[in-house]
Order: C-alpha cells, then sequence, then structure tokens
C-alpha cells in the first residue's frame, strides 16, 4: 500500500523545480494531485507526465496572488475529486536589490505571491480540510532563519510563512489539520539558476555550492519533495506548528560559523 493512497494533493507551483517533484513523488505514492501552476505550459506538462505514468492529476491554472482564481482552483478540485486532503504551498519568487532603490511594485509582488499567496490558498482551503482533516505545507526557506544583504523582500516573505504556519496551526488543530513548515536550503532548481546566472565565476559558484552545505551538495527537488510526502501523510498525525529544516547541515554550520 502507498503511503498516500486515496489521498487527494494540491500543490501549488507545480510546473518545475520543488512543486513538480512534489506533485510526481505524491502521484507515485497513490494521491490524486491537482497541479496549481501560473504558466499553463509546464502546468500542463507536469499534469500529463503523472497522468501518462499512470497516476490521476489535473492541471489547474492558478495565479496563487488573485483570490478569484485560488477560489476556482478550490472549486475545481472539488469538483473533480471531491475532498482535499492536503495543500502543498509552494508557489514562490525571488526579486532581489538594495533596499534603498527596492521598488514598492517589486515588494508587494514578492510578498503577495510568496506571503499572501499561502494565505489565500490554506483560507480556500480549510473548510475542506476541516471536514476530515488534512495537512498544508508551506514551503519556507533558510532565507527565513537568516538575513541576506539585498534580499529583505524575500526573507520577509519566506519568515512570514513560517509565522503563518504557526498560527494557521493552533486555529485548526481541533479540526485535526496540521500545518507545517519546510526550510529548504539551496536546492538545484530554476530559481537557483537564475541566481547562478547572474555570477560569472564558476569557482565561486562551485565554493557557495560546496561550503554551504555540510553534507558538500546543493539539494535536490527531490530531497524536499520527501520531507512534504512525510508532513502530508498518516506517518506525522502528531506533527503541526513545527518548521522542518531540510538544508543539508546549512544553519548548523552558520550557528557554528558565528563563533568562529
Amino acid at each position: 500500500m502507498n503511503t498516500l493512497d486515496g489521498h487527494v494533493v494540491i500543490v501549488t507551483g507545480a510546473g518545475s523545480g520543488i512543486g513538480k517533484e512534489t506533485a510526481l513523488l505524491t502521484a507515485r505514492e497513490g494521491a490524486s494531485v491537482v497541479v496549481a501552476e501560473v504558466d499553463a505550459k509546464k502546468g500542463t506538462a507536469a499534469a500529463n507526465e503523472i497522468l501518462a505514468s499512470g497516476g490521476q492529476s489535473v492541471f489547474i491554472e492558478t495565479d496563487v496572488a488573485d483570490e478569484d482564481a485560488v477560489a476556482a482552483m478550490v472549486t475545481e478540485t472539488l469538483n473533480t475529486f471531491g475532498c482535499i486532503d492536503a495543500l502543498v504551498n509552494n508557489a514562490g519568487i525571488d526579486l532581489e536589490g538594495p533596499t534603498t532603490s527596492f521598488s514598492t511594485e517589486n515588494w508587494k509582488q514578492v510578498i503577495d505571491i510568496n506571503l499572501g499567496g499561502a494565505f489565500l490558498c490554506s483560507r480556500a482551503c480549510l473548510p475542506a480540510l476541516r471536514r476530515q482533516g488534512g495537512a498544508i505545507v508551506n514551503i519556507a526557506s533558510v532565507h527565513a532563519n537568516f538575513g541576506f544583504a539585498g534580499a529583505a523582500a524575500y526573507d520577509a516573505s519566506k519568515g512570514g510563512m513560517v509565522s503563518l504556519t504557526r498560527s494557521l496551526a493552533m486555529e485548526n488543530a481541533p479540526d485535526q489539520v496540521r500545518v507545517n513548515a519546510i526550510c529548504p536550503g539551496y536546492i538545484d532548481t530554476p530559481l537557483w539558476d537564475h541566481f547562478l546566472a547572474q555570477e560569472s565565476d564558476p569557482e565561486k559558484i562551485d565554493r557557495i555550492t560546496r561550503d554551504s552545505h555540510p553534507l558538500r551538495r546543493r539539494g535536490i527537488p527531490l530531497d524536499i519533495a520527501q520531507a512534504v510526502r512525510f508532513l502530508i501523510s498518516n506517518e506525522s498525525t502528531w506533527i503541526t506548528g513545527t518548521t522542518l529544516v531540510v538544508d543539508g547541515g546549512m544553519g548548523a554550520q552558520f550557528f557554528q560559523r558565528s563563533f568562529d
């Protein structure tokens, strides 16, 4: 028996990176997966990949910062599969720059998608989740725990997701809805590729990858997807309001270096 047999799982930002790997893995574990993605081409491809492998999936074009689009996503999910057992708030963007020159428009975009999207999707899914219990997992970042120069908006959005996680966990525990967050380290995704594209020194790129993680490798989307699978499965029914750091030892190393 697969760990997620009979589950209906919504994964936002499921067209690439962590979201896509999470959608694929949860489908392999028996879940019916909603690929909620703003990019129709990527979202359709991800859902088709699940269907081609014998899984159950539907693509729903979703802008997580749009309240009406989120409401439509939930309605279509319920019309298609009848219930919602888990929501994975993964959709996000990263715009960086010095605070003094960072535009209000860019700040609003990062906060609205990363933090606002997690709020809107959670709020819309909670009535369905409360009917039979379930789980929400928010994909935050190690940026929630450390300050990075030039990343004020991204850091604030991810820190907010961790705080939102705790509040939602407390509000919904009586209805057996568990809410947890994951803080990934540097993961090999299109978002990371965008960051690397700004670096022209291959040696520096290698050093960042190697030295930032005591396990001496950059993470891969499957590392995070496996943590998500655990947190939405029946193997974690007494875990809520917590943040699981999956970072190859990055955080422990930062703490150690503060005393070097």
